[in-house]
């Protein structure tokens, strides 16, 4: 009775669910990790259909094809989580190969009354899969979605356990895992509910993590030269004054401006100017110290943060990124470009209360000197 109303709360669950991601993937039919999410809830939806019909179809379909619904399921949120980190595919083929070495032991036991083995063999199968899922969410080190990855990882990891449990009943006890372990079969019903609820959520909640994620960073970072944009230095900027102020430390803020631009552009063209204006970026990103920060301030200008630096330690490093803004070649594949830069710099000092727009303006009256 249990795992009847188990069942009929799932179908229902997954019904609304393949709705859902239905209209979903039809919105932006162009995203695979919106098809391939949908691919998963249809899956079950053709599962739930098969059971529904069962008194009219054979045995090796209802209880041989039919049991390999639910499996196939994670099978396709393995790729649908490929296709979300960006991943290479390979990993999904696994899953696949699970899904076909099974089903000749499930056409096998189709036939057998009761369908214990069939259907413990269904919870093994889904437990191969989910230890693929949860390997998948936590092998990706992105940060925005590391919340949701735990939740679902988390979870499937206790999944895994009642569906292995299942299968050791069956197996290994020769039991009914829905009758002989009345315990289990309590747990395993609500766990089933849970997940039909929790996975498609808190995948949801991931891809609008991204998306957050995503959006905050087009709006600080400059879409030319990949390194922060004027608002993002403002926020760098207040962030770092703030920890200068907390920790009696000095920040030096150095505004580097490109020499004669004007004239590169005028002469070979503003998507020349481009091409030079994103490789001095690189250059200074790469130059730099891991905990100092560079931006686009505008234009041909860029601020560089140097925290934990006084004005005399920043000379030789400003020295040195100047001197390789000189020497360095290449810089269009079409004209030898020598570029150099007039570097204004300032720092805190004991100046506790001195604000961003302070050190902003006296850096630049310093690169006009």
């Amino acid at each position: 009775m249990l795992v009847n109303a188990t069942l009929l709360i799932q179908n229902i669950q997954l019904l609304c669910f393949t709705v859902v991601f239905g209209v979903l993937a039809f919105q932006q039919w162009g995203d695979p990790t919106r098809r391939w999410l949908w691919y998963t809830f249809l899956a079950n939806t053709v599962g739930a259909i098969l059971a529904l019909l069962s008194a009219h179809l054979p045995l090796w379909v209802n209880y041989g094809v039919n049991d390999e619904m639910i499996p196939l399921s994670y099978a396709i949120l393995n790729v649908t989580i490929l296709f979300f980190d960006h991943r290479p595919k390979k990993s999904g083929w696994l899953s696949f190969l699970i899904l076909l070495a099974a089903l000749p032991f499930f056409l096998h036991w189709s036939s057998i009354p009761g369908h214990v083995l069939s259907d413990a063999f269904g919870d093994f199968t889904i437990a191969l899969e989910c230890v693929i899922t949860v390997y998948l969410l936590l092998g990706h080190s992105e940060k925005p979605t590391r919340a949701p990855r735990l939740l679902m990882a988390g979870f499937l990891v206790f999944f895994v356990g009642v569906e292995f449990a299942r299968a050791w009943v069956a197996f290994i006890l020769h039991g009914d895992p829905s009758v002989t372990t009345p315990t289990l079969a309590l747990v395993s019903a609500v766990t089933y509910i849970v997940n039909v609820s929790l996975l498609p959520l808190a995948f949801i909640w991931m891809m609008h993590a991204r998306l957050e994620w995503d959006l905050v960073q087009q709006s600080i970072v400059d879409s030319l030269t990949s390194v922060l944009n004027r608002r993002g230095l403002e926020q760098a900027l207040d962030r770092e004054l703030a920890r200068c102020r907390r920790y009696d430390e000095e920040l030096t803020l150095a505004m580097l401006d490109l020499d004669h631009f004007k004239a590169l552009n005028d002469k070979y063209g503003h998507s020349a100017g481009d091409t030079v204006l994103k490789k001095i970026a690189q250059l200074l990103a790469t130059r730099l110290r891991e905990t100092d920060i560079v931006g686009r301030f505008g234009g041909e200008e860029f601020v560089l943060l140097l925290p934990h630096t006084s004005l005399l330690q920043s000379q030789p490093i400003l020295d040195q990124l100047c001197r390789a803004l000189r020497e360095t070649s290449g810089l269009l594949s079409s004209a030898d470009v020598c570029v150099t830069a007039s570097c204004g710099v300032t720092s805190t000092g004991q100046r506790y209360s001195v604000t961003a727009d302070d050190l902003l303006n006296e850096a630049d009256a310093a690169m006009y000197q």
